[in-house]
């Protein structure tokens, strides 16, 4: 009968014990060490110190993200019932023109942002790369990697490759190794490339197992991949002790994949979609249905996560990335737009959207209520009322020195060391009848035109279609002037295409099949001092130019310039380069924060490729918001 009641009474502490720990509070970072392993049955669960844990994690860029709002949206991800911040680190941001890196300046520094997350009690994901995809240029990858016309990417097998992405990956790790967990810092878990498995140099495992034995050398683990769910894609990238995060987990098909392929590991959702990217010429940004599924089959079930993106920012400057796909034999070219809004629970200028509530919800069920904080109360926004600008110079006068010596077919902008901006490439050709122009590459949108007269506007978005890339040049009475401008927009962020797309005209050019050579290239970076300086020029009656105007402020807060009276080119605020704007939508209003703006006298400089007159620009409250599948229709943007 003791014995009876002595198994009854080990039986009630234990189940007391059981309660205990699944009501208590979920750990936060305190600047004390912990651990974080994997164990449980079959070695499939996280464990932080020793107890189960699930990552429950929102995707934030820092470097999409004006320094001073990070905490407002860490504190955000806190406030849905998250517990740990994912970001992605971009190479190409970081490493500046003479080598060195910037870890330090404005939204650069990331370690400050690492220990935000801590001070908010949010554990830290890191997602490294050195490629990292996210719709950034490249992928994150530095340009210059292209100036090699043989060059290879993510591969052992180009030196030049490997060596730069070590220099990289030796300069940013420490930066991050003293917020590791074993340190007392908030840094969980540290993944490994990004998506290697849709690659299609995918099966190159030695790769793979380099990083892996490249980030344990610095203290780090444990660690994860992220790929998709089918066999294709994770046999061969697989690694034996790293968790497998899938893009996304929403089935027991795909988990059961994944634990099949690489088992005794963790599986998790490494990205689960609130929304979707968004390129020039499509559809407005609409948040996904699908999550509304897949959210609580993942609370439920007790499966780790990563909301990508929580928040997705601004692609600032020049950092879009773009898209290619095959279509009818041919490169369609997709190039991302300046918004990273993606139909983000928080969105662009850090504003709680409805799913924002609806999320919380369905995380609410799943945790403990009364740890979950307020939302913090919304970043102000004003209007800035319409004002015209000046026409400044033509496009010509952003010119720097032309390349010394003439090519026999023009180069592309990495071999001449620029990333983006315009080139305008010029060559003679001789008196004679109406003759068709073709051209290899056209990288990526621009104008052609003989004796200063226009003959086409070219947009690589269209290549794939019949007869893009052969036009007819005009009867010549004399010698006559090629001139040809390109324009470059982002770099292609995934698949293999980005090995080949390097920017510019570059390739043979001919004329009724016979090469034009002697070719001259003057450069046109759109660097912001150049920008800046512009001064004052009569037009030479060419498409776009430089407009300018000044205006004044008597408080500053975050605006949306509004820039859908002008048609295609780069806005500049007190020598702050805000992005690309093109009247194609679905983006016709730029993010311009509080910080960008003065009390007092403010400049705006407008870099226009296509119309030579003067219009308004203004400020509003919000980002343009219609909802078209299709072609973006200007339904509520009305003056």
């Amino acid at each position: 009968m003791m014995v009876h009641f002595s198994r009854l009474l080990r039986l009630a502490l234990s189940i007391a014990c059981f309660a205990s720990l699944a009501s208590a509070a979920e750990p936060k970072p305190d600047g004390q060490p912990h651990s974080f392993t994997f164990g449980g049955p079959n070695g499939e669960q996280f464990l932080l110190d020793g107890q189960p844990f699930q990552i429950r994690a929102g995707e934030i860029h820092p470097q999409r993200v004006p320094r001073e709002y990070w905490r407002h949206r860490i504190q955000c991800a806190k406030a849905m019932g998250l517990n740990t911040i994912s970001l992605y680190t971009f190479w190409n941001g970081f490493e500046q023109p003479d080598g060195s890196f910037d870890f330090k300046t404005g939204n650069r520094d990331i370690a400050e942002f690492i220990r935000i997350c801590a001070e908010e009690e949010m554990w830290v994901f890191i997602r490294p790369g050195p490629y990292v995809c996210g719709e950034w240029d490249l992928g994150g990858l530095p340009p210059y990697l292209l100036k090699d016309p043989d060059a290879k990417l993510r591969t052992m097998e180009d030196a030049n490759f490997m060596h730069h992405q070590e220099r990289y990956l030796r300069a940013i790790a420490p930066i991050f190794e003293p917020l590791l967990l074993k340190h007392g810092g908030p840094i969980l878990l540290t993944q490994l490339e990004n998506e290697y498995g849709s690659y299609d140099r995918k099966h190159e495992s030695a790769y793979m197992q380099w990083l892996k034995d490249f980030w344990t050398e610095q203290g780090f683990g444990p660690f994860s991949t992220a790929d998709g769910t089918t066999e294709e894609h994770l046999r061969g990238v697989a690694l034996p002790g790293v968790a497998t995060g899938l893009d996304p987990l929403n089935s027991d098909k795909g988990l059961a994949t994944a634990k099949r392929i690489n088992p005794g590991v963790p599986v998790f959702s490494s990205e689960s979609y609130p929304g979707w990217l968004r390129r020039w010429g499509e559809g407005n940004w609409a948040p996904s249905k699908r999550i509304k599924r897949e959210l609580p089959w993942l609370l439920k079930n007790n499966h780790s996560f990563s909301i990508f993106v929580f928040h997705g920012g601004t692609n600032f400057g020049f950092t879009a990335g773009g898209n290619g796909k095959a279509n009818k034999g041919a490169d369609h070219y997709m190039p991302g737009i300046t918004s990273y809004d993606f139909g983000a629970p928080v969105g662009e200028q850090g504003v709680l959207t409805p799913e924002y509530y609806e999320y919380r919800e369905f995380i609410m069920k799943y945790i403990d209520n009364d740890e979950l904080p307020p939302a913090p109360a919304p970043i102000p926004t004003m209007e800035i009322a319409p004002f015209t600008l000046e026409y400044v110079a033509p496009v010509k006068t952003l010119s720097h020195p032309s390349l010394k010596g003439s090519f026999e077919t023009p180069p592309y902008f990495e071999s001449f060391d620029q990333n983006q901006g315009m080139a305008i490439y010029r060559a003679k050709i001789p008196a004679g009848e109406a003759a068709e122009l073709t051209y290899t590459f056209f990288h990526d949108y621009g104008h052609v035109f003989v004796d200063g007269e226009l003959v086409r506007t070219v947009d690589r978005r269209d290549e794939y279609k019949d007869d893009q890339k052969r036009m007819m040049i005009p009867t010549r009475s004399q010698e006559s002037t090629l001139e040809i401008w390109v324009e470059a927009m982002g770099h292609i962020n995934f698949s293999i295409t980005m090995e080949s797309d390097r920017k510019g005209l570059y390739g043979p050019v001919l004329l009724d099949g016979k090469p034009i050579t002697g070719w001259e290239v003057t450069p046109i970076p759109l660097d912001v001092t150049t920008v800046s300086k512009a001064k004052a020029s009569p037009n030479d009656n060419m498409p776009g130019g430089i407009f300018r105007a000044e205006f004044k402020l008597d408080q500053v807060a975050d605006t949306f310039i509004d820039m859908s009276k002008f048609t295609k080119g780069t806005l500049y605020v007190n020598g702050v380069n805000l992005g690309r704007y093109w009247n194609i939508g679905p983006q016709l209003r730029l993010y311009c924060p509080a910080s960008v703006l003065r009390k007092a006298n403010n400049t705006v400089t407008v870099v226009e490729l296509v119309q030579s007159n003067a219009d308004q620009i203004r400020g509003c409250t919000e980002r343009n918001y219609e909802f078209i599948n299709e072609k973006t229709k200007n339904t509520n943007n009305v003056w």
